[in-house]
């Protein structure tokens, strides 16, 4: 990593998390108490532009949205996407700010962040539970009658780059069981704004995808996902230039 990119990253880390703590707990947080969600979901908006240019100020890292227009503006639906950065969720709540998510339970205990999660309807979810799947019913009509999308991330965590990690199937069990159409988004965002302390300047894309075609099969979907969402991720990666940071013997045409 160059030295340049080092001394940004120290002065974005010196500048990003006390933007974080002062705008949420100042701006977002007393947004809470509004009687609708709208207050606290234009305060969520303004936090993640916010960071946006944080990071092109401090970082030197833009990004890019391509086919962007392949999303519907409004209604429920399913956006599988790849996830190796905090950039990730920015990016998707530019898009539609009306978004839901998934997040574990524990989160909600939290003061001040379960406070926020609860005024903009995230979703709770157990992660321990053997039987999430089952739970994915739940979900979705959650999902139909809020008429909002609903982002999933089939990897479950932040991925490193050149790091495998095996796709879940709950977008699936959505798709199969509500209807719920399923637009995949590729990125290479974690090349720039990392899983760590050092980050790079560059360009970081988000690709949407088309949607997927009705009637899958779990076999047909989860390898139309594994193409949409880690190999054209790679092959992000690969245009931007750090195709070396990939694993040597990937077979990235097969799930």
């Amino acid at each position: 990593m160059k030295m340049t990119d080092r001394i940004r990253s120290l002065f974005f880390n010196l500048v990003f998390y006390p933007f974080t703590l002062i705008f949420c707990g100042l701006i977002v947080a007393p947004l809470c108490f509004a009687r609708t969600d709208g207050p606290v979901r234009r305060g969520i908006t303004w936090y993640c532009a916010g960071s946006l240019w944080v990071v092109r100020l401090c970082s030197g890292i833009r990004y890019e949205y391509r086919f962007a227009d392949n999303l519907p503006k409004d209604g429920a639906l399913i956006i599988a996407a790849a996830h190796q950065s905090n950039m990730d969720p920015m990016l998707t709540y530019l898009l539609r700010s009306d978004v839901t998510a998934l997040a574990k339970k524990e989160l909600f205990s939290v003061p001040f962040i379960g406070s926020i999660l609860k005024k903009a309807r995230i979703i709770k979810i157990d992660r321990e539970a053997k039987t999430a799947h089952r739970s994915m019913q739940d979900v979705a009509d959650h999902v139909n009658d809020s008429g909002r999308p609903l982002i999933v991330y089939p990897q479950a965590t932040r991925v490193a780059i050149g790091t495998r990690k095996a796709l879940k199937s709950g977008a699936f069990y959505l798709y199969r069981d509500a209807g719920l159409t399923v637009y995949p988004v590729a990125t290479n965002t974690g090349l720039f704004w990392t899983r760590g302390f050092w980050h790079r300047a560059g360009t970081a894309v988000f690709q949407v995808g088309d949607p997927f075609p009705a009637g899958l099969s779990k076999e047909e979907f989860m390898k139309r996902l594994h193409l949409e969402v880690i190999v054209k991720s790679n092959d992000l990666i690969r245009e931007a230039g750090y195709g070396d940071l990939l694993p040597e013997n990937a077979d990235l045409r097969k799930s």
